[in-house]
């Protein structure tokens, strides 16, 4: 599989007919959907989706007794409850290792996993706590925050409805950004200091396919572990083809330094590592990050913790999934102190 760098079932109706999908009333997203449906689970159904006679008619903004929108479930019913403290890195479902060359992720296996819209594009995304979003600052810097929707809990992008999903995702306006100072954008070479915090307009709401991911510790080193990246970006490198609609994953190696810019020269690549980066990746690319994943988290499994820590973020590489030519990613651990006093903030 290649990871890395809209909505459909009853919604695509709506988009065919110049309808959008989602509404917002008070602040708070909600979904455009067809009215039996909002009535099913609930809902009230309220104005908000077209204003014409067929969209009062056929399609609702569909507003549930808790305000949150269709796309949220009372807590008690999945298991994790406002009064619960929450663990950072701990997913409900566990993390599978049975893949060889990547494949679909489970429904809430990543539960940290962020799906960002900006425009006519998509970056990942990993929830840090329950107001803040870490991505890659090359997806957000020149981004206004209106252009900006972050999609917690998210697993099938189209909703299909080819898969199982007993928790819908949640939508989530952005209200502020912080770019890491010592960015910089290059053309030729992966990006400086490649990492930045967008602030959600109201508190996610923590449950089974949303929860935080764990930080490390300043300095902390992952060289020859095995990481796991996620995304929707595109699975082959076929010309023009899209991201997927389906989470998927995969395992990749991170390397030391020299055996990065080893394989890199070997292509005849000259690649600049700086002390804020590293790479992740196999020796003969059968998995790796592709267009669409930028931002997306690779994360480790701590054992002295026993939790999943964010190691790296998606930043840049040299093509997909092509030999001797790993992904490269933002250190987090570089950068820790400088996350971890923002998201307080």
């Amino acid at each position: 599989m290649m990871v890395m760098n809209s909505r459909c079932k009853e919604r695509c109706l709506g988009t065919l007919l110049g309808y959008p999908t989602t509404c917002d009333i008070r602040g708070v997203i909600h979904s455009c959907t067809l009215s039996l449906a909002c009535w099913l689970v609930g809902g009230t159904l309220t104005s908000g989706c077209g204003g014409d006679l067929l969209a009062d008619w056929l399609f609702t903004c569909c507003v549930t007794a808790h305000g949150a929108g269709i796309n949220s479930k009372p807590l008690r019913r999945w298991g994790i409850h406002h009064h619960k403290q929450v663990e950072c890195g701990t997913p409900v479902v566990g993390i599978q290792k049975r893949i060889i060359g990547g494949a679909e992720a489970y429904f809430g296996e990543f539960p940290w996993q962020a799906h960002i819209r900006i425009s006519g594009y998509q970056c990942g995304g990993v929830l840090l706590s329950s107001r803040y979003v870490a991505t890659a600052a090359h997806c957000v810097y020149r981004a206004r925050l209106k252009d900006i929707l972050v999609y917690l809990g998210e697993y099938d992008t189209q909703n299909t409805g080819q898969y199982l999903e007993p928790v819908p995702e949640e939508a989530y306006r952005v209200v502020g950004k912080i770019v890491h100072p010592n960015f910089e954008y290059r053309t030729s070479q992966p990006d400086r200091y490649d990492v930045a915090l967008v602030r959600l307009a109201r508190p996610a709401v923590y449950r089974e396919n949303i929860l935080p991911i764990c930080l490390p510790q300043q300095g902390d080193s992952f060289s020859g572990q095995t990481g796991v990246v996620a995304g929707w970006g595109k699975t082959d490198t076929t010309y023009g083809k899209t991201g997927t609609n389906i989470l998927q994953k995969a395992f990749v190696p991170i390397l030391p330094d020299e055996k990065c810019l080893i394989w890199h020269k070997h292509k005849r690549i000259l690649v600049e590592l700086h002390e804020e980066m590293f790479c992740a990746g196999h020796s003969d690319g059968h998995m790796d990050a592709c267009l669409g994943d930028s931002g997306g988290p690779l994360v480790v499994y701590h054992s002295g913790h026993q939790k999943w820590t964010l190691a790296g973020i998606t930043s840049a590489g040299f093509g997909c999934a092509v030999d001797h030519q790993p992904g490269i990613y933002h250190k987090v651990a570089h950068t820790a102190h400088w996350i971890a006093a923002n998201i307080k903030q």
